[in-house]
């Protein structure tokens, strides 16, 4: 016996965190227009977009078995769960109900606009940091998992079936800002660590001073040095011991206190990274 429907399809909150599902209530009735009351009923539901193509993808089927109350009145909530969020949020989604072979009811759903668009206020692909080692409803960890297949927007923007790994990274903009001319990583692509080429002074860093010491130049043949008895004498600068007169030596001048230029490098310090004060957090990808 064909069974008619009255049905009134809701839905809650479907994009927030706290999931309830989509609600169905309606009245069965027979071909008589007599309500059929107290009787279990069997309904098959079908959630589903329609692609480019105008072909049907499915997001979501079960098939049920209902009570009606004593006015022929049923009542179901369908739950498809949080990682087809993002397929509600960017397709027109259908809803099917069937009877066996007879469809009762083919619509599409009406959301409210502001809620599914906006699919927890944020857009597909939004990645934000977060506390928490398991993702909410509608969100994945950037940890390169795979991602599920229901989540096609996501990974029609990423080009990849997996979710990009965030772990130990920063993230940085993209492009090239005016402000000091550097670039940042291209999109969706990582950028090695570096260090900006720069220079040192020496600082402090010096040698030891070498003392008062003689240097040679040519011209002085002797050198003047001290007895036992401290008398002066002259000797030979080449020691053949040729005594001159005291009064034809002539001095000699000293180097005086000086420094010499440093060579190799100090020795190594600091760790495997220059980084900043940073603080622990897993990165989220938005479904």
């Amino acid at each position: 016996m064909l069974c008619l429907f009255c049905a009134s399809i809701s839905n809650y909150a479907q994009s927030s965190a706290s999931q309830s599902g989509i609600a169905v209530q309606g009245i069965a009735r027979d071909g008589n227009n007599t309500a059929i009351v107290n009787q279990d009923i069997t309904l098959t539901y079908t959630l589903y977009y329609l692609n480019s193509s105008s072909n049907p993808v499915t997001v979501y089927t079960t098939a049920k078995v209902l009570k009606t109350d004593a006015f022929g009145v049923f009542s179901d909530v369908i739950d498809p769960t949080s990682v087809s969020n993002s397929l509600f949020a960017n397709n027109a989604v259908y809803l099917k109900i069937e009877k066996g072979s007879d469809v009762i009811s083919n619509e599409k759903l009406h959301h409210v606009p502001y809620a599914i668009a906006a699919n927890n206020g944020v857009p597909t692909g939004s990645i934000m940091p977060f506390i928490g080692t398991v993702a909410p409803d509608g969100w994945v960890l950037c940890n390169g998992a795979a991602l599920p297949s229901t989540a096609t927007a996501l990974i029609a923007l990423l080009g990849s079936n997996n979710a990009p790994n965030l772990q130990g990274m920063f993230l940085r903009g993209t492009g090239t800002n005016s402000l000091n001319n550097q670039a940042g990583p291209a999109l969706k692509t990582t950028q090695n660590e570096e260090l900006k080429s720069h220079l040192h002074g020496k600082g402090t860093l010096t040698t030891q001073t070498a003392g008062d010491h003689n240097h040679g130049d040519g011209n002085y043949d002797k050198l003047l040095s001290i007895t036992r008895d401290n008398t002066l004498s002259a000797k030979d600068y080449d020691n053949e011991g040729i005594q001159p007169d005291l009064g034809t030596v002539k001095p000699l001048l000293n180097a005086g206190s000086h420094t010499h230029i440093i060579s190799g490098e100090t020795a190594s310090t600091g760790g495997n990274e220059t980084r900043p004060v940073n603080y622990g957090v897993n990165y989220i990808i938005k479904l």
